[in-house]
């Protein structure tokens, strides 16, 4: 990976692409400071301004961001771009004058279901972390939410950071590749009687189903989860304007 002086790719460019490579491929992780300008231009045989020019570009990208007299970090992955999201529910519930807290049912090793196996690519009975949790606001359950994520890293189950993470977030601690894009699908569903016990309503009811799975940058999904929301609490609104 070193950078090659006689090819007609800007070597600013060519460093911009290696760093590129490593954030995508989870050697360095969102938070964690990328090596200065000093040691990146010894390290690559650049000037200051030619590393200077490629931390532009990444930042520009939104894969890092410079924070004054600290360093050069990279940027958690903006994943969640969908009208449902832990990060909305709260908002919604605050605005509203309610409290919304996070209740973990459930968080332990499994072997992989056939579907879960499917979905993340790995063999039926692969270990997989599997969280169940419920959402409320002030004191209701209005959403009732499962995750699968590949559980690669070993690393200690805390059942207090499972309890409010995101998907992208959990991913992150658990798995060796860094989720990098999101897919979500929106369509709407009835509860079964353990749905509809974990939201207090009618087996039957409408509700929201918003399924997501993260990929990594080799495009292998390292999580996959759904998240169940009352349909007579949720309703989706478009907004136009006449020109």
């Amino acid at each position: 990976m070193a950078i090659d002086k006689s090819s007609f790719v800007p070597p600013y460019y060519q460093l911009a692409q290696i760093l590129e490579r490593q954030i995508r491929a989870g050697d360095y992780r969102p938070g964690e400071a990328l090596p200065s300008e000093a040691e990146l231009s010894e390290k690559y045989g650049l000037s200051r301004m030619t590393v200077r020019r490629s931390l532009s570009q990444l930042a520009r990208a939104g894969l890092i961001r410079t924070e004054r007299g600290k360093g050069t970090f990279v940027s958690r992955p903006e994943l969640d771009r969908a009208v449902f999201v832990m990060e909305e529910f709260h908002k919604e519930a605050a605005a509203r004058g309610l409290t919304s807290s996070v209740r973990l049912l459930e968080a332990r090793l499994v072997p992989a279901p056939e579907k879960a196996a499917g979905k993340l690519q790995v063999p039926a009975g692969t270990k997989v972390l599997y969280i169940r949790r419920s959402l409320l606001a002030g004191g209701e359950p209005l959403a009732y939410d499962r995750k699968y994520l590949r559980y690669d890293r070993g690393r200690p189950i805390l059942e207090n950071e499972l309890q409010y993470q995101a998907l992208p977030e959990m991913v992150e601690k658990h798995a060796e590749a860094l989720p990098i894009s999101s897919k979500m699908v929106l369509q709407a569903t009835v509860l079964n009687d353990e749905e509809a016990r974990a939201l207090r309503v009618a087996p039957g009811s409408p509700a929201f189903l918003l399924e997501q799975v993260l990929l990594a940058g080799d495009g292998r999904p390292v999580g996959w989860g759904w998240c169940l929301y009352r349909g007579d609490r949720y309703q989706l609104t478009s907004v136009s304007m006449a020109i």
